[in-house]
């Protein structure tokens, strides 16, 4: 038996069987593996926040980690299942665009549709193709199954634009992709992007009424109740409130408008 690393990110809650029963599947196959909950809290049917989720997590697991990520608003239709190969890692879930993040960081990939039914349980039922379909797949590919013995490859995964802000000239504009337990709001605007647009020039960040005009190093920075624009551990431009909820005090949600512009000489907003 191997003793492979399995991760699971659903929505699948805490409250139910569904993960429970996933993981089952799983040790039942292979019982040496390690199963590792990354989260099952995703927002129902919240495709963009668990490919967020999976980008900042799969790196820091050893090579040769399987990841299955089962947010899946489209099972039972014509979506297709699917195995992604990349940088030394396996992915497996739906092809709904949760792996944009993968797609977007990782150059050399190989994708595969999942149609090889020998790998599935017996029985496949259209509503929890986790238990059915990507519970077993990995559970197989953890013993050392190659991918392309699970179908054909394929050259057009669904990719979300989500992770892509619009630049222009004078602005980028980008929108909040993910909110956590603080009340964080964390954009899709990347370190590199950022730094790249703005270079030595003054900016202005704009959420909702207020406007942010530096970047902080750390949520200690300012005062009681400042609103703080910082760089999240995974490099995501975020606003934060110090020891408070950016969410509340903004009340404002996922895809909130985010737009970061240069200023003009004496034309820059103040917080």
């Amino acid at each position: 038996m191997r003793q492979r690393i399995i991760t699971l990110i659903t929505d699948f809650g805490e409250r139910d069987e569904y993960a429970g029963v996933m993981k089952g599947v799983i040790l039942r196959l292979n019982p040496s593996c390690q199963v590792v909950d990354v989260a099952h809290q995703i927002s129902p049917q919240g495709i963009t926040e668990a490919s967020f989720i999976l980008g900042n997590a799969y790196p820091y697991f050893p090579q040769g980690t399987i990841h299955v990520v089962v947010v899946d608003p489209g099972v039972g239709s014509s979506r297709r299942p699917i195995v992604l190969s990349a940088d030394g890692h396996l992915f497996v879930g739906p092809d709904n665009g949760v792996f944009t993040t993968v797609y977007l960081k990782e150059g050399e990939k190989h994708t595969f549709e999942l149609t090889n039914k020998q790998y599935f349980l017996p029985r496949i039922s259209s509503t929890f193709q986790g238990r059915d379909v990507f519970a077993p797949v990995a559970a197989h590919l953890s013993l050392g199954l190659d991918p392309g013995e699970l179908g054909r490859e394929i050259s057009d995964p669904v990719i979300l634009d989500d992770f892509t802000p619009e630049i222009s000239r004078n602005q980028i504009k980008g929108k909040v992709i993910h909110i956590d337990r603080f009340g964080n709001l964390i954009t899709n605007i990347s370190r590199q992007t950022f730094i790249s647009f703005t270079r030595d020039k003054r900016f202005a960040i704009r959420v909702a009424y207020l406007v942010v005009n530096r970047v902080s190093d750390a949520y200690y920075e300012g005062k009681e109740g400042d609103l703080l624009a910082l760089f999240s551990s995974s490099d995501w431009l975020e606003i934060s409130m110090k020891n408070g909820n950016a969410k509340e005090l903004l009340k404002v949600g996922k895809g909130e408008e985010i737009v970061v512009t240069e200023c003009e000489p004496g034309r820059c907003g103040l917080l």
